[in-house]
């Protein structure tokens, strides 16, 4: 079963509708708060990171919703999309103003595990999923819940904490 994608479709259409809906509610959070994500430093990169998190969530599930996929084709659209997203996170967590958001080091390093803990269960699933041995897409559901968890933190910090 963890190695046949057309067997995951309620779990991938339910992702995928979740995380749409999560995109939504972001540019809310992010109209209501606007002058204050754009003046802020750092906050304009944070959208983008948690915006990036909730696609990359999106594009996953939507592709793995095409019906008669192969196996390879798959794991090879999970494993690129993870590595790309890692790469993205990477660079904004790389070029973050720590220092000017009064942000403390354990909680960036939170920030940047909890981030990179969905690409990082992707590429798992992925490499299982490829070599049908050791999971497969049950790696694939926690990552996906993992980035919307992520995302999720990141959006009510664009919402609630930069008024504080």
């Amino acid at each position: 079963m963890g190695y046949a994608p057309d067997s995951w479709t309620a779990a991938f259409t339910a992702i995928a509708s979740s995380a749409a809906a999560l995109t939504g509610l972001l540019f809310v959070a992010l109209s209501i708060n606007l002058d204050r994500v754009i003046n802020g430093p750092g906050l304009v990169a944070r959208a983008v990171e948690v915006l990036l998190l909730l696609v990359a969530v999106l594009i996953i599930a939507t592709l793995l919703l095409m019906p008669g996929q192969g196996v390879d084709a798959a794991a090879t659209e999970i494993l690129v999309t993870a590595i790309v997203t890692s790469s993205l996170l990477a660079v904004i967590h790389i070029r973050a103003p720590r220092q000017a958001l009064g942000v403390t080091t354990s909680n960036f390093i939170l920030r940047v595990v909890g981030d990179q803990m969905g690409p990082l269960f992707l590429v798992i699933g992925a490499v299982t999923l490829l070599t049908r041995s050791g999971g497969g897409l049950y790696w694939v559901v926690p990552a996906l819940i993992a980035a919307m968890v992520a995302a999720v933190i990141g959006a009510w910090v664009m919402l609630v904490e930069i008024v504080r």
